[in-house]
């Protein structure tokens, strides 16, 4: 009996064969999955925008400064709100400067800490994650908060309106009285001593 018949070694041939073009076709499919999220970091899901948040609420304009959603306004009393700064749309690996303008005179305000804020630099995802919370450091008045930053997808260089803030003076503390030194009715409720 041959043990090699003509009809054996064929389909041995064939099924090596077979069995070689699906491992190369394996290894081409895992290749391309490989190499697709490479390709899919050149490109944001979204237009760029820069924003300011506080809990619960967002702040920004619109898309790479078409301010198509108007441009909200934030009115508080200073230094007694906090916001965090962000953006989404980015081009990878570059930041958003964050700055003021005084509306009331045009004349550039110190956003944080009496200067711009310079975000760390957005991921791969086009993300610039959020920081802060910051107290604006912004005397009384108009202001208009910008951000600069290059957008993911078109690489323009962007200068985008955020928002507008009022900041409004802080009320001024009571009068002195000098009949109520300790400021609690007039009694003088002291170490030790009761007060009624």
């Amino acid at each position: 009996m041959r043990i090699f018949t003509a009809p054996r070694v064929l389909k041995r041939t064939l099924a090596a064969i077979v069995t070689l073009v699906a491992s190369l076709t394996g290894v081409a499919a895992v290749g391309a999955v490989a190499a697709s999220p490479a390709g899919a970091t050149t490109y944001c899901n979204t237009p760029g925008h820069a924003y300011l948040t506080q809990p619960g609420r967002a702040f920004f304009s619109g898309y790479e400064g078409n301010q198509q959603f108007g441009v909200p306004t934030v009115s508080y009393v200073q230094n007694t709100q906090s916001f965090r700064l962000g953006g989404n749309g980015i081009r990878p690996g570059s930041q958003i400067v964050f700055y003021a303008v005084n509306t009331d005179n045009g004349a550039w305000a110190g956003l944080v800490n009496g200067t711009n804020f310079n975000t760390r630099g957005a991921g791969s995802n086009c993300v610039v994650n959020e920081q802060g919370p910051f107290i604006f450091s912004l005397s009384p008045g108009n202001y208009r908060v910008m951000a600069a930053y290059l957008a993911g997808n078109s690489g323009q260089y962007i200068q985008d309106v955020v928002a507008n803030v009022q900041v409004q003076a802080p009320p001024p503390p009571p009068p002195y009285d000098p009949y109520d030194p300790y400021g609690n009715g007039g009694f003088n409720c002291g170490y030790a001593e009761a007060c009624f």
